[in-house]
């Protein structure tokens, strides 16, 4: 196994395509790929609720699939977000008649499919079509990297201390929220930013008012309170991407 997350279970795979696409998943027979699948939490009778003793629980076909859905429509607005954000950038590195004073990291989304496994009807059964699907799949380019959490899902900062690897790449996401925020006038922006130095993966997208199609990490509060719990960086801070600037504001006793 991968790993597991709060949500999903992660599995080593390969991927064979029938006919190549031009994306880079699946563009080779025997590709590696990262396999996942959502779980529950199981705990066994009479024990605590603890957070790391537990067994894995499968959802039934016809619960597991919404939810691969919800998580692949999740991804798909992520990078229309993420290209979103570029592109703005972009535009005003291009127009600005100054340099920004930084390197602008340049990261996207992992290429994903879903996927169903079928049991094949038994030999000599008269049907030679497929039964209904038994389970699904999410497969994920694979990131090879060492996997980095930059932004948690009840954040807009990054998680890391500047001394750490990934920190400037986190602050930049950072801003790209910040971008995303501003732009959707306070609709909507990406959380959850993790994965490794170019490719991202699991990313949550937050919205206010609440709407359900993201998810259960679609965490409204943390759309509200942007403005107030935002520190915008040197990212942020650059007068070509012409930003409000914010500014954490610090917990009192």
């Amino acid at each position: 196994m991968l790993g597991v997350g709060g949500f999903k279970t992660a599995h080593p795979g390969f991927l064979t395509l029938l006919s190549a696409p031009e994306t880079p998943l699946g563009s080779h027979p025997h590709q590696k790929v990262a396999v996942k699948r959502p779980f529950y939490k199981k705990y066994p009778p009479g024990s605590s609720t603890n957070p790391i003793n537990f067994l894995i629980g499968r959802y039934t076909i016809g619960d597991e699939l919404p939810k691969l859905f919800r998580e692949a429509n999740v991804l798909y607005w992520a990078r229309s977000l993420l290209t979103f954000a570029y592109e703005y950038i972009d535009h005003c590195v291009a127009n600005s008649s100054d340099t920004p004073p930084f390197h602008i990291p340049r990261l996207h989304f992992v290429e994903a499919g879903l996927t169903l496994s079928h049991d094949h009807t038994q030999p000599g059964h008269k049907s030679k079509s497929l039964t209904m699907p038994r389970a699904g799949y999410l497969v994920e380019e694979l990131i090879t990297d060492d996997f980095i959490k930059y932004i948690h899902n009840m954040d807009c900062n990054p998680m890391l201390d500047p001394y750490e690897v990934g920190y400037e790449i986190a602050e930049f996401l950072a801003c790209t929220q910040h971008i995303q925020f501003a732009k959707t006038g306070g609709l909507a922006f990406i959380s959850d930013y993790q994965g490794g130095l170019e490719i991202l993966s699991d990313p949550q997208v937050l919205t206010h008012p609440y709407d359900n199609i993201f998810g259960d990490g679609n965490i409204e509060r943390a759309v509200s309170m942007f403005k107030k719990e935002h520190n915008c960086n040197k990212f942020c801070k650059w007068s070509g991407f012409k930003l409000k600037i914010y500014e954490a504001e610090m917990e009192t006793d």
